[in-house]
Formats: structure tokens, sequence, C-alpha cells
């Protein structure tokens, strides 16, 4: 790949070519181009119409951890002892895999699963990143257990979250709408935790006056037979006897009285369960779907699960809430996603309500309600390989913690040993550590074996109309890879006072059809849509590019790029492209906050990486055209230029800023590379944006992602702001 090599250059120090460079930054137009200037090195992909099923191997993810809790590494094959239904079983496979990394993602590829174990992948992963799930149960919450959980989720974004992983922040209620999606952008998942609120979670009887009854306490009277002496019952036979204030000295008013208030007594405990289970039921249809669409995404998955907690068993006048975990465990099992669960209630005083209403007087909470509403979380947990926490404050700690312990993990893999086992039958799976029983081996308590089954997967793609193909890919929440296409988006304010985002596509042309002869053009149908915070269309683009293979070289990359002046806010961009010929599809997104420069605060543009002047390509002003680097990918042998402007620094009184700039490369949290800071106290002619370009020597990084993490300091304002991107080095 080659990259153009520019020159350090700071205001002080501008040559001809670097005040051309800026220029053609600021004047963003359209343009499409194919060329060798910037070549994709992307995998050959494998259609994704089919997905194949073979379960004549099965395998499962098992974490092996020592008493501290730490994950033990390099365990063998012989090691592992495996049980299905008590009975011991050959393991046919196992490797070590570290979260997000390549491997990861090919063992888990569906297909070529038996394949991937014979020909394990060359190189090592780097910087992995993780899949994390939040699933925030606002129907069984308080407005104390919601702050509690607030913080927690803060305080993992801003100091725990690697900037490769890939973290969603979802609610059983919905209340967090649209941005209840796969990001890694921070602020994204800021404005998703800030749209967290309290929401009233309260069943409702009647019959028993002011005192309100309890879940528990309507679960014991509704399985009360008439010839049970509960003490739980005969409360509120009580309470509503009382409030109806019959005659004492008539004894069988009063028994009559008596009779009735059981009645009502017992109605009011099947309409509290009846309520509480369609609450439940209603949080389960949620983390159902939620489950069900982790299932696209490939390697193992993280999830925590946060909740107040509720019944498992809410009585037979009640939803089958048993059946419906059943399900969603299952769900969870096929889309490799463990669970850790965690009671929001912190430290539990037993002498209090734990649900709802108001705490009895008489007698504290009866034996087994608090384990009773922990128990479907323990069941969620325990059968998907994860753990619950219980009793415990501290939430960040513990999540720091399950993250880091299941950052490696290992893949394991049996086959059937009997025709008739191949039949839909569920399969208990213990899996222990020979000769080492202090080592604990976490693993999903089960699987349902089936025979070997294909599955189809957008089968009618070849009869849809562009448009539609096109469509369906950009109102997807994931990406389509037949078609490998890349976006990167730049934000940069221009001299008018607006903010233009720059959408840059870039298509692999090694997956596009240039006829039998591969001399054939090429037009490839491209489209984007821009939705603000909400959901809403804020923007869209739709564009045809000529693709025409240069000398035989027909894996270089076909660059699209489109701007959009937009307002200050949270956007995704999602963007689609398609080879008619083919029918092959690609598509991309990724968040982008645009800041809002009337704050007057001290404001970074995006970092615009590498940069090529086109002579042959033209601005609308005839100016030369400038494409930056999409892919992000650089040589150890070349330099990595980066360019920004810096917007709102202050002044001192004869007008110059004093801005200090410090570039640092880092591999997941270690600084791995820092560039002597640099001081800047000419702002130019524009008042308003100050550029700054350096280059860093890469030849001291070994091949990897890495971040580039750009900080600007203001001496004058006595503030900081700083701008990450990912970028990876071959």
């Amino acid at each position: 790949m080659r990259q153009t090599v520019l020159e350090f250059v700071t205001m002080e120090r501008t040559s001809h070519l670097t005040r051309r460079f800026l220029l053609c930054l600021l004047v963003v137009t359209v343009s499409a181009f194919s060329g060798g200037s910037l070549i994709a090195q992307q995998p050959k992909q494998q259609p994704d119409d089919i997905v194949r099923v073979n379960t004549d191997l099965v395998q499962t993810t098992v974490t092996v951890l020592d008493k501290n809790g730490h994950f033990v590494d390099g365990l063998n094959r012989e090691q592992f002892e495996l049980l299905i239904d008590g009975k011991p079983r050959p393991i046919s496979f196992l490797e070590r895999v570290s979260a997000g990394g390549v491997r990861e993602r090919q063992l888990s590829s569906a297909g070529n699963a038996e394949g991937s174990f014979d020909n394990p992948a060359s190189g090592t992963a780097t910087s992995p990143g993780r899949s994390v799930v939040f699933f925030i149960d606002d129907m069984h919450m308080s407005a104390e257990s919601l702050h509690r959980t607030r913080d927690m989720l803060r305080h993992f974004v801003a100091d725990e979250m690697n900037a490769r992983d890939s973290v969603v922040i979802t609610s059983a209620s919905g209340q967090i709408g649209f941005l209840q999606q796969f990001t890694n952008n921070r602020e994204v998942l800021a404005a998703a935790i800030d749209r967290l609120s309290p929401r009233q979670y309260e069943v409702r009887s009647f019959g028993t006056g002011s005192t309100k009854m309890r879940e528990f306490d309507a679960l014991i009277i509704d399985k009360a037979s008439s010839k049970t002496n509960s003490e739980v019952l005969n409360f509120y036979i009580r309470e509503c006897v009382i409030q109806s204030n019959p005659p004492k000295q008539v004894q069988i008013a009063r028994a009559a009285i008596a009779a009735s208030c059981e009645t009502e007594v017992r109605n009011s405990a099947r309409a509290v369960l009846m309520q509480a289970g369609t609450i439940t039921v209603n949080m389960y249809a949620g983390l159902d779907a939620l489950m069900r669409s982790l299932a696209r995404l490939p390697g193992r998955k993280l999830a925590f699960f946060i909740s107040d907690g509720f019944l498992l068993d809410a009585g037979p006048h009640a939803p089958d809430l048993r059946g419906k975990l059943d399900t969603i465990i299952d769900t969870a099992q096929r889309a490799n996603v463990v669970i850790y669960t965690i009671d929001s209630r912190g430290l539990i005083n037993d002498k209090v309500d734990l649900s709802q209403g108001n705490a009895r007087l008489d007698f504290g909470a009866p034996v087994g309600e608090i384990e009773a509403h922990q128990d479907a979380m323990n069941a969620l947990a325990g059968d998907t390989g994860g753990r619950a926490l219980r009793n415990q404050n501290y939430f960040d700690r513990w999540v720091d913690k399950v993250i880091d312990e299941n950052s490696n993990y290992y893949v394991l893999a049996w086959r059937p040993d009997k025709e008739e086992e191949k039949v839909s039958k569920f399969r208990n799976v213990k899996i222990n550590i020979n000769g080492h029983p202090e080592l604990t081996a976490r693993a999903p308590r089960g699987y349902v074996e089936q025979t070997q089954v294909q599955i189809a997967i957008d089968k009618n793609s070849a009869a849809k109309t562009p448009e539609t193909a096109l469509r369906d890919a950009l109102s997807d929440f994931y990406s389509h890879n037949s078609l490998p296409t890349l976006l990167s988006l730049t934000y940069l304010n221009t001299p008018k006072n607006e903010t233009v985002l720059t959408s840059s596509m870039q298509i692999a042309s090694l997956g596009i059809n240039y006829g039998d002869d591969r001399k054939q053009p090429a037009v490839i149908e491209v489209a984007g849509v821009i939705l603000n915070d909400k959901g809403k269309i804020a923007s869209s683009f739709k564009n045809q590019v000529v693709a025409n293979p240069i000398n035989g070289l027909t894996d270089a990359s076909i660059i699209y790029n489109h701007p959009t002046p937009l307002p200050p806010g949270i956007y995704q961009v999602r963007v689609a492209a398609r080879d008619p010929k083919s029918g092959r599809l690609g598509s991309a997104m990724q968040w982008v906050v645009i800041p809002d420069l009337t704050m007057h605060k001290l404001t970074l543009s995006s970092l615009l990486l590498g940069g090529q002047v086109l002579e042959k390509v033209k601005n609308r002003d005839d100016s030369p055209q400038v494409q930056l680097s999409i892919d992000h990918r650089f040589s150890r042998l070349e330099k990595l230029v980066y360019w920004l402007f810096i917007y709102n620094a202050k002044r001192d009184a004869k007008g110059a800023p004093n801005l200090t700039i410090q570039a640092e490369i880092l591999r997941g949290a270690q600084i791995v590379l820092s560039a002597s800071q640099r001081k800047l106290k000419n702002g130019g002619s524009d008042a308003e944006r100050i550029p700054f370009g350096e280059e860093l020597t890469l030849r001291s990084l070994a091949p990897g992602k890495y971040d580039l993490r750009v900080t600007v300091t203001d001496s004058i304002a006595g503030t900081s702001v700083t701008q990450s991107i990912d970028i990876e080095v071959l």
C-alpha cells in the first residue's frame, strides 16, 4: 500500500505544498475514483447467502480460573475432562482464544468450524476488542438502584473500556431508543446512560385497603390451601377485617366478613401475580430479542444483566415464566453469550420491603423471599457459564474483574459418539480440570443436540431490486460483508462557519465483477443515510461509481466521498455498496459526535490521517482534491502523517495562542510511542481554525492494531482536549 509521506509542519514553518494541502482540506466536495494509490488489504470473503450449521461437531467456550479469579493459561487437551450427561466424552479439539481476536471470529464462523480447527490463523491477535452488553432491567429497578447502575456504567465507559471494544447499553423498557446499538464511541455511550431514568414499578391488588401486597406474599397466599395456616395469609385477612370495621359484638358478622376478606385477599394475590408475570414477560421479550440479535455477531459475547430481581415462578395463574427463561438461556448459549447478573439492590436488609409497597411492621421478610427474587438471575448466569453478584455495593470493581477474566478462554469441541444421540435433546455438560481441584472451569451447563441443518439467510437477495437491496442493508443493524466496504468519518469547520462531515467509503475491488476477462468496467451503486440520535434521517445520498481495472490490478480500492453540512449532535452514518453484476453487497456503519463550537470551548476537528494531493481530481474551485486514508493502514517503513484543526483557542493580548500538542500511540491501555511535545504560538491568519500537522515514525512498532491519541493543551485557558483514532501497522 502506498501512502504519501509529508514533512513535519507547524505554522512557523509552512511549505507551499502544506499551504495547498490545508486549503484543499477545507474545500470538501464529492469525488469518486478508482486507482491503486490506496489498496485495501482485504481477505477473500465467501458469499453469506447460506449458513451451514454442522452439529456433528459441538463446541463450547470454557473459562478456567484459579483461586484468585485469574485466567489459567497453558492448559492442554489431556488436562480437560468432559462429561456429557455424566459420561466421559473424548475431546476432539481445544484451543486458547483471545476475545475480539481474528482467531475467535474464525472459530465462530458458521459453516467452516471444523475446517478452521485444522488451520489455525497465522500471527497473533493484538489489542483484542470485546463485545460487551449491558442489559438494564429497568422494569424491576428502584430509583436508587438505577442511580447506582448509572454510576457503574459511567465508570466502565470512562476508565475500563478498551478502545477496540464494542459495547451496547440497552434497557428492558426501550427508553434508550436508537442509541441501543454497539459502538466504541464514549460520547454515544455516555448519552445512552443519560437516557436511563427511573420507571415506577408497582403491581396493584384490591381488597386490602391501604396495605400493599408484596409479590412473594402473593405467591405464598396463592399456594396456600384452605387448610393451610399461613402467617402471611392471616396477616392480610386481619388487615382487611380491621379496615372493614365490623361490629365487635356480632360474631356471625365478623366471621362472614373474615370469610369474605379471605376471598378478596386470594383474588388480590392472583391479581398481583398476574400483573407481575406480565411485566416479567415483557422484560423477557426484550432480553430474548437481544439474544437472538447477538447470534449474528461473531465470537463470544459477554452480557451483564442488571436488575433488582423478580420471581422465577409466579404461580399457576401467571404466565409460564420458567419456560420463557429456559428459552432465553438456550438462545444465549446458541449465540455464544455468557451472562453475568448483578442484583442492583446492593446490600440487602431483610427487614425492609424488597419489591414494592410499604414494609410490614409486624414481621420481616418471610424465609426465602430474598432468594426467590434472585433465583431467575442465578439460573440465567449459571446456565450460560457466568456468575451472579449478590449483596454487594461495588459493582464497578466486579464488572472490571469479570471483563478481565473473560478476555481469554478456551474453545473445546467434541463429537456425538452415537447416531441416536443426534436427536433433539438437552444434554448436560460438565467440564473438570484433571488433577487440579483448586481450578474452576466455567462453561454453559448444557446444549440441545440436533441433526445437521442448513439455515437460509436472505435467500431472496438475488431477486431484490437494487433499491430494495441497498435499502435493506442501510436499515440493518449489522454489516454485510460479501463486498468488503470500509467507512471513515471526518468533520471540519469551514470558513463559512458550518461543520461539514465527510463520509468516505472504500470498496475492495477484489469482490467486483469485471467480466469474464476481468477487464470490463463495473458500475457500483453506493448509498448512505445519516441518522440523528433519535433514528430520524438527517441526510442521505445515492450515486454510482464507475470502476475501471488499472493494468490488470483489480484488487485496487474504489473511493467515494460524500460531504454533508450538519448541526451539532450525535449521528450514525450507514453506507452500502452493491455490484449489480454479481449481486454482492457490502455495508458499514459508524457513530460520530459533531461538536458545538458556539460553546466557545477548546475543540478539535477529526484526526485526518495520511493525505494525498490528487492533481488529476479537481474540486469545484479547480484546486486539487485531497484524499485521506480510509482504512487507517500504514507500513512500518512509512511515516504516519496526521492533521487536525484547533477551534476556540484562547489568545493573549497580542492575539497569539499558546498551545502544546502531544501525540501518543497506544496498544490497548499502554503507551508504546510518544512524540515530542510541540509548542504552537502562531495561530496563522485564520483566528477560528488553527491547523497543525505532524509525522510519526512507525519503524519501532510491531505489526498490529493501535490507537493514535493527540492531546492539545491551551496554556492561556488552562484546559486540554483529546482526540483519538484507530490505526493498523503493517
